[in-house]
C-alpha cells in the first residue's frame, strides 16, 4: 500500500478513525477490500498495521504440502515438501515461512502434515517415523505472527489421523478411524477448539467425540449415544456411516459442516464447537431427486454462507461441476451459483479426469482445482468463465494437500510459543 495518503479517512468521512475502524470490522471482507479504492485516505486507514488486527482479511494464498516417495535399498521413504503460493499481486513479498521452520527448529520435528485451517490458524499433525500412519501431537500455528502451541493426543487413542484408517498394534488389534477439525472465530474468542470424531473399532457402532479447548488446555470426551439420550439429532450415526466420513469440512458462523454418507446419498452434518450434532442438511438437488448421480466434493465458506460443489459424473470423461450456496438454513434453500464442465477446465485428456476442489476464494468468485494428471493448480473464475494455471508442481509424486492462508495479525494468548 505504498503511496497511500496520510490524510485521515475518518476525517474525510466525518468520523474519527477509531469508530470508523470499528464499523469496518463488522462488514464482509469483500466490502473492506473494495473500500481501499474509495480514496488514498481510506487505503491508508485499512492498510495501517494496527487497524489490520481488527479488520476482516481476505485469502492471500495457499500453503501446499506435496509428498514424494523414493526407494532406497528396497525401502520406501516418504518425504514431505512444503511450499507457498501467493495469490495476490504485490510489490513487497509476504513475510511467510513456507517450510514452517519456526516450528521445526524449536521442536526438532520435520514430519508435519496439514490437517485443517480456519480463519488464519493452521492445524498440523506430527507424523512420527518410521510408520507413515503413526501420529503424535497436534500443532496449531499462526503463520503471520509465527506463534504456535502443541497439544497432546487425547488419552483414549494414539491414532489421530485426519484422512486415514490407521492400525496401531500397541493400542489394540483393531483399526481406528478419526477425523479432527479446527474451529476458530477471532470475532468471538481468541481461543480455538479441536473437534475429533473417532471410531475405536470399525466393526462397532460406537462413535466417540473428543473436543480440545485451548482455553482449558484439556480434552473432553462425549459418546454419540449419550447425545442421543439428550435428544440431539437422535440416531444419526445409525443412519449415516462414519467410517466413510469425508474429510471436507467448513467452519461457518460458529458451526462445523461435514459430509456424511447415508444408505444411498450424502448429507451435511452440522456440529457445534462442543462436538454436539445440531442438524442434518440435505445436499443440493437431493430433496427432489434431481442430483441422484451427484456427489459433494467440497464444502467451504464464502461471504458468511456455506458453499458446496457437486460433481455429476454421468458422462465418463466429462463431469458437470455445480457450485451452490445455502441461502437459508431454516428452509435449506440452495441456490445454484455456477455450472461448468470438466472439459472446459482441464481440456480433453482422453481419460477420466482426476482432480480435487482445493478451495474457494473468499472475495473473488474463483474455484481452485488440483489436476493430478498434469500436477497443476488451476483457477476457474465463475463470473468471467476464465481458466488459468496458477502453478505446475514439478516435484509432485504421490499426493498434495492445501491449507488456506488468511492473515491473522493479532497475537493470541491461545498460542503460547513464538520463534
Amino acid at each position: 500500500m505504498e503511496g497511500c495518503s496520510k490524510t485521515s479517512a475518518g476525517a474525510a468521512s466525518g468520523l474519527p478513525d477509531d469508530p470508523l475502524v470499528e464499523i469496518l470490522s463488522r462488514v464482509p471482507v469483500k466490502s473492506v477490500c473494495r473500500f481501499k479504492w474509495v480514496s488514498k485516505a481510506w487505503c491508508d486507514l485499512i492498510a495501517d498495521p494496527d487497524h489490520r488486527k481488527k479488520l476482516p482479511q481476505a485469502m492471500q494464498g495457499l500453503f501446499v504440502e506435496t509428498g514424494e516417495v523414493s526407494e532406497v535399498d528396497d525401502t520406501k521413504l516418504a518425504r514431505i515438501i512444503f511450499s507457498f503460493i501467493d495469490l495476490t499481486v504485490r510489490s513487497v513479498p509476504l513475510d511467510i515461512d513456507p517450510s514452517f521452520s519456526f516450528l521445526t527448529e524449536p521442536t526438532g520435528i520435520e514430519t508435519f502434515v496439514f490437517l485443517d485451517s480456519c480463519n488464519g490458524l493452521i492445524l498440523l499433525g506430527n507424523r512420527q517415523e518410521p510408520s507413515d500412519l503413526s501420529v503424535g501431537t497436534y500443532m496449531v500455528c499462526n503463520p503471520t505472527t509465527k506463534q504456535w502451541s502443541a497439544m497432546p493426543a487425547c488419552g483414549s487413542c494414539d491414532t489421530l489421523s485426519h484422512t486415514y484408517l490407521a492400525f496401531d498394534p500397541a493400542v489394540s488389534s483393531h483399526f481406528h478411524l478419526s477425523h479432527t477439525y479446527l474451529a476458530f472465530d477471532p470475532a468471538v474468542s481468541s481461543h480455538f477448539h479441536l473437534v475429533q470424531f473417532q471410531m475405536p473399532d470399525v466393526d462397532m457402532e460406537i462413535v466417540l467425540l473428543h473436543v480440545y479447548s485451548s482455553e482449558t488446555g484439556t480434552w473432553s470426551q462425549n459418546q454419540i449415544d449419550e447425545q442421543e439420550e439428550q435428544g440431539q439429532l437422535e440416531g444419526w450415526h445409525h443412519q449415516f456411516t462414519l467410517e466413510v466420513l469425508d474429510y471436507h469440512c467448513a467452519f461457518v458462523n460458529g458451526f462445523l459442516h461435514l459430509i456424511v454418507w447415508g444408505p444411498d446419498r450424502q448429507h451435511i452434518l452440522v456440529v457445534d464447537i462442543q462436538g454436539k450434532a445440531r442438524r442434518m442438511i440435505t445436499v443440493p438437488g437431493m430433496a427432489d431427486g434431481s442430483q441422484r448421480h451427484s456427489i459433494t466434493c467440497y464444502l467451504g465458506q464464502y461471504q458468511g454462507h456455506l458453499h458446496c460443489v457437486t460433481i455429476d459424473s454421468t458422462d465418463q470423461n466429462n463431469d458437470k461441476l455445480s457450485t451452490w450456496v445455502l441461502q437459508d438454513y431454516d428452509t435449506q434453500e440452495w441456490v445454484l451459483k455456477s455450472t461448468v464442465n470438466s472439459l472446459d477446465i482441464f481440456g480433453e485428456t482422453g481419460v477420466t479426469p482426476e482432480y480435487q476442489v482445493v478451495d474457494i476464494h473468499q472475495v473473488c468468485n474463483v474455484l481452485f482445482f488440483f489436476q493430478q494428471l498434469t500436477s497443476e493448480l488451476i483457477a476457474y473464475n465463475m463470473d468471467r468463465k476464465e481458466v488459468s494455471v496458477i502453478v505446475t508442481f514439478k516435484d509432485y509424486k504421490c499426493r498434495s494437500d492445501f491449507a488456506r492462508y488468511v492473515p491473522y495479525f493479532s497475537e493470541s494468548p491461545a498460542l503460547t510459543n513464538k520463534h
